[in-house]
């Protein structure tokens, strides 16, 4: 299998670039809005580690902006959660793909 990653600044097209190709597409950016909105574990995480700034179930990107704009060591926090949960959802995404010919990583 052929792994092609789609990496770029915000906004340069990354997303628009991948979906070109017409091949099995992993968005990180997708499955972490999906974390936020439907994984009661990563939110029950962050609110024991944040809970001034993450309050509700789904998670309000706002209330993320804000928390990493208050302290940006909130970011590391976030992201030591999040960051195992888009790896183990990419590593089911290769597994179910490693019969094609090339996929994207976005």
């Amino acid at each position: 299998m052929i792994r092609i990653a789609v990496v770029g600044k915000i906004g340069s097209g990354k997303s628009f670039v991948a979906k070109s190709f017409a091949l099995p597409l992993f968005d990180a950016d997708k499955e972490v809005a999906l974390i936020y909105k439907k994984n009661n574990f990563f939110f029950k995480k962050l609110n024991k580690k944040i809970p001034k700034f993450i309050k509700s179930f789904p998670i309000d990107k706002k209330e993320v902006l804000n928390c990493i704009l208050a302290n940006n060591k909130n970011l590391k926090i976030i992201t030591k959660i999040v960051h195992p949960i888009v790896r183990k959802k990419m590593s089911i995404f290769l597994k179910r793909n490693s019969k094609k010919k090339a996929i994207i990583l976005d």
